[in-house]
């Protein structure tokens, strides 16, 4: 489990002491259209796996208000057309583990596609710029905001330490009233914690996702009942396998986890870098794109976890290897016993850039063996059953939530095309490639270190 480092910790400290720091520059751009009509598109139905072809879709005030045959005529005089020229359509990317300080990370993932994201490390800037991206006056993908890491940790400074029954319940009391979405509990919790956190939240109707598949010690499986998700297939190798490769262990945690019947988030992305790190060294580091990656995180990343993966002898290089191909059995297992997997990169993460790491970690699902539709499933209509807004997004369909991607060639022949769409449709407002890249360059342009740097300072408070 991660921990937050010294070299990190002083570093906030140190910055703290700044007061009065100017805000991140506000983007409202202009507001949907009040009708627009993508014409000539090929519809991926995901729940199918079928292409409805030729079609025409009419989007208004940011919803899908109608599906016709391509090239039906519009009688409204006021409208946006836009020719989508045998464009293939299916619903945004929804990535349910990712990790941000910074709302550059939101225009750099819609970019490639991801419309709504889940953070997993929440602060109360979060639920202003979740405001504010609903309401389109900023432009990014829409978030679902955990509560701050809720952990075991004694003065962890990204997280909020609860040692005890009565801190637990305190601290959930406290993220339902602020206005988080959830609950996001760590590993580390003991057993009388972990409980009381999740009495609470049941009383408090507030959801609870939790890092690690698996009990804290002294801790029934069916305890875990109702959650919003599990965290992590790499915890299932750490904790119930106790980092043994020994299958009749997994049948057995298999077992356990389907009579919970809890979505499960692989995050295989992570482990599939730092393997990549320690394999190849600075050549690998070098290709990243840094633009997509904080600054600071960057800077702290490279003080503390990617040194030690630069550091990789041989053996550990096939240790790791070899474990993430395991993490990528686990995963197909846990595929074929129909468990609903959700796509989420945990981006934000060591140097995982936003947006790319969700197609990557979409790729390392496919690799392990899951059809191109599951995948896609994982990543759209899976979160959306997760999160409860199965009638709102995940699919093309008429009152659906217009978060789109439109794509030159068919996803299900080839799932790296949606990396660069065409187009994206956030909301109802369509974003042509070209807008994409010039919103992202933005986006980068004016990241401010010293807006970052105050909210990471307040990551663990309430």
């Amino acid at each position: 489990m991660k921990t937050p480092t010294i070299v990190f910790t002083v570093f906030i400290l140190f910055i703290a002491a700044i007061n009065h720091l100017p805000s991140y520059a506000n983007d409202s751009g202009k507001k949907p259209g009040s009708l627009l009509y993508i014409d000539n598109v090929h519809i991926v139905d995901i729940d199918s796996g079928q292409i409805i072809r030729d079609r025409q879709l009419q989007i208004h005030n940011g919803k899908i208000t109608a599906i016709k045959p391509a090239r039906t005529p519009i009688t409204e005089e006021h409208h946006i057309q836009h020719d989508g020229k045998g464009c293939y359509v299916l619903p945004g990317l929804i990535d349910m583990h990712v990790h941000a300080f910074d709302p550059a990370a939101f225009t750099i993932a819609l970019s490639h596609g991801v419309t709504h994201v889940r953070l997993m490390n929440g602060v109360k800037e979060h639920l202003q710029w979740r405001k504010e991206l609903e309401a389109g006056h900023r432009i990014g993908s829409t978030l679902t905001v955990s509560s701050p890491i809720i952990s075991g940790f004694k003065n962890a400074h990204t997280h909020y330490t609860a040692q005890t029954p009565a801190e637990a319940t305190k601290v959930v009391v406290k993220a339902k009233q602020q206005g988080y979405d959830l609950i996001k509990a760590y590993g580390n919790l003991d057993a009388r914690v972990l409980k009381a956190l999740l009495r609470e939240a049941k009383k408090q109707h507030i959801p609870v996702a939790k890092h690690g598949p698996h009990p804290a010690i002294d801790m029934e499986w069916n305890e875990l009942a109702g959650l919003q998700s599990l965290e992590h297939v790499e915890d299932i190798f750490q904790g119930p396998l106790n980092y043994q490769q020994d299958q009749q262990k997994l049948d057995e945690a298999i077992v356990k986890l389907k009579m919970l019947d809890i979505p499960i988030t692989p995050t295989l992305n992570i482990f599939w870098q730092l393997t990549e790190i320690s394999a190849q060294k600075q050549t690998y580091i070098n290709a990243l794109p840094k633009d997509y990656i904080s600054p600071i995180i960057a800077l702290e990343a490279n003080q503390n976890q990617v040194k030690r993966w630069l550091k990789s002898p041989t053996e550990m290089i096939e240790h790791n290897q070899k474990t993430l191909a395991f993490l990528q059995d686990i995963t197909w297992q846990l595929y074929q016993a129909e468990f609903l997997l959700l796509v989420g990169s945990d981006s934000g993460e060591l140097l995982s850039p936003h947006g790319l790491a969700t197609h990557k970690e979409m790729e390392l699902m496919q690799q392990a063996g899951l059809p191109t539709i599951a995948v896609l499933r994982a990543a759209t209509i899976n979160a959306a059953k997760a999160l409860e807004k199965e009638s709102q997004l995940g699919k093309v369909a008429i009152g659906f939530i217009a978060d789109l991607i439109l794509s030159k060639h068919n996803p299900l022949e080839n799932l790296t095309t949606l990396q660069n769409p065409d187009a994206v449709v956030k909301q109802g407002r369509l974003f042509p490639k070209s807008e994409l890249e010039q919103l992202r360059q933005k986006a980068i342009d004016e990241r401010s270190f010293w807006q970052e740097m105050n909210t990471l300072r307040k990551a663990g408070e309430f």
